[in-house]
């Protein structure tokens, strides 16, 4: 009897991945075959996409989407939180703060985690211990409590996102890499959506601590699944550059030497990224964390209903990052760091667009239609570059850099670096979002966000002259 893996991929990948790359599946394996061959991760030798590479996106797809029960639930109930327990809107704002703060810690470690550890035990944490914290926040009654576990959670969880992209990014060939990683940070909007759903439906139903006690048990049930399907990691995982022909000893020493000590800044365009990306990521975490807020106050919602209308943001953000991961590939001749750019700029010019609707608008009556069609608008621009400045873009930045391409530790620190700036700017907004709308409204609100986004444009300059240079010198067969 045959072992189908191709069907159990395809069942656990969404519809459009496998439309848009194209894959070429393997033969079937037989029963008997070690899972961890199955889903091992080697360098990729030919442009074509593998069972393997189907399983590990359907996987990690699932698990990241449900992974943001861990993020959703508290931007949901919130306002009722305000009614029931009568919490201060600084208050709300210190407990997405504390995840906030936790967050960056555990993503700035995350390089040296996996140094220690691998990359599968992090994971598995990551879902067992993140779960466990989310539950525990239905047991506060308090401020500080909350924020305590809320905290806990974030810092347990900080480890999934960086670790799943670079997952993806080696299983899937460099040809359809923006593609795959573009349809499989469509997660975090889908996940987005479903935790936003599902919350409000159990608030509907049975009251707000019944969300967190719900949302913790399906985020810790993914640990023991994925302590079995994932592959287990050497502590210090580092693939050799392949080089054309052989090196002297003194060289590879010398180049042994330079992985050994090499940090993440020392690799050419990769704090031109995390800073571009500290102002993504505080513009879309601002959004994520008071747009159910912003519904019920401004534009009169229920809070159940708020949450519903919310997923406008993450839909447009599902079809952003697909659109981008097809641009960068089809487009864009791989250029990450351009897209980035430009999807910045376009995000910057919605924020405007919403900031003059607001002024406009009567708060309570405002024209409802128009503001869903800004935030699914804003929510498809910031979707590209977020998921690619905190995914694809740590890999590319590495293997665009001739001394440390290949290094597999290295895109971990690079990538924990880069998300750890972003979450800084995730951090930043949860200080100032109260104060900022207490003072200058929603309307300059968005003219902030929109401040912020453009700059990340400016910011990403350095990193598109990277991008540029490297692409020029692989067009030539290299030095």
């Amino acid at each position: 009897r045959e072992l189908s893996v191709p069907g159990i991929a395809s069942a656990m990948a969404p519809p459009l991945i496998t439309a848009f790359v194209r894959p070429r599946l393997a033969a079937p394996l037989t029963w008997g075959t070690p899972i961890d061959s199955l889903i091992a991760v080697p360098a990729e030798t030919e442009e074509s996409v593998t069972s393997r590479a189907l399983f590990i996106f359907g996987l990690t797809y699932v698990a990241y989407a449900v992974l943001y029960l861990a993020r959703k639930p508290v931007s949901v109930v919130k306002t009722t939180l305000e009614a029931e327990l009568k919490m201060s809107i600084a208050a709300l704002g210190r407990i997405d703060a504390a995840l906030l703060l936790a967050y960056t810690a555990g993503q700035l470690l995350l390089g040296r985690t996996v140094a220690m550890l691998g990359r599968t035990l992090p994971l598995v944490l990551a879902f067992a211990l993140s779960g466990a914290s989310t539950a525990t926040f239905g047991l506060a009654s308090s401020a500080s409590s909350m924020a305590a576990a809320w905290a806990a959670s974030g810092f347990f969880a900080a480890s999934a996102n960086p670790l799943m992209v670079i997952l993806i990014g080696e299983v899937f060939p460099a040809s359809v890499r923006a593609t795959a990683i573009g349809a499989w940070a469509s997660s975090q909007q889908l996940g987005g959506i479903a935790a936003n759903l599902v919350s409000a439906a159990v608030l509907r139903s049975y009251g707000w601590r019944s969300v967190f006690f719900v949302s913790g048990a399906a985020i810790a049930a993914f640990a023991p699944l994925l302590a079995v399907a994932l592959p287990l990691c050497a502590p210090n995982p580092a693939a050799a550059r392949p080089a054309a022909t052989a090196s002297p000893p003194q060289a590879r020493a010398g180049a042994a030497k330079r992985r050994a000590t090499a940090g993440p800044l020392a690799v050419r365009g990769a704090a031109a990224v995390a800073g571009g990306y500290t102002f993504i990521k505080m513009a879309r975490y601002c959004l994520m964390f008071w747009l159910p807020f912003f519904l019920s106050k401004y534009c009169g919602f229920s809070p159940p209903a708020a949450a519903s209308v919310a997923t406008a943001f993450d839909v447009g953000g599902a079809a952003g990052n697909l659109a981008a991961g097809v641009l960068c590939d089809r487009l864009y001749g791989g250029r990450m760091m351009l897209a980035s750019l430009h999807l910045s700029f376009a995000t910057a010019a919605g924020f405007l667009a919403w900031a003059v609707l607001c002024a406009a608008s009567v708060e309570g009556s405002p024209p409802v239609l128009l503001h869903v069609a800004a935030i699914t608008f804003i929510g498809f621009c910031i979707a590209g570059p977020d998921g690619i400045l905190g995914g694809g873009a740590s890999r590319a930045l590495v293997d665009y850099d001739p001394r440390h391409a290949g290094d597999r530790t290295l895109y971990a620190a690079v990538s924990g670096m880069v998300n750890g700036c972003g979450s800084i700017g995730a951090l930043l907004q949860g200080l100032v979002t109260s104060q900022l709308v207490a003072v200058v409204g929603w309307a300059g609100l968005f003219v902030a966000l929109a401040a912020a986004t453009l700059a990340t444009s400016v910011v990403l300059l350095p990193a598109v002259a990277v991008e540029r240079k490297a692409l020029r010198r692989e067009a030539k067969g290299g030095d």
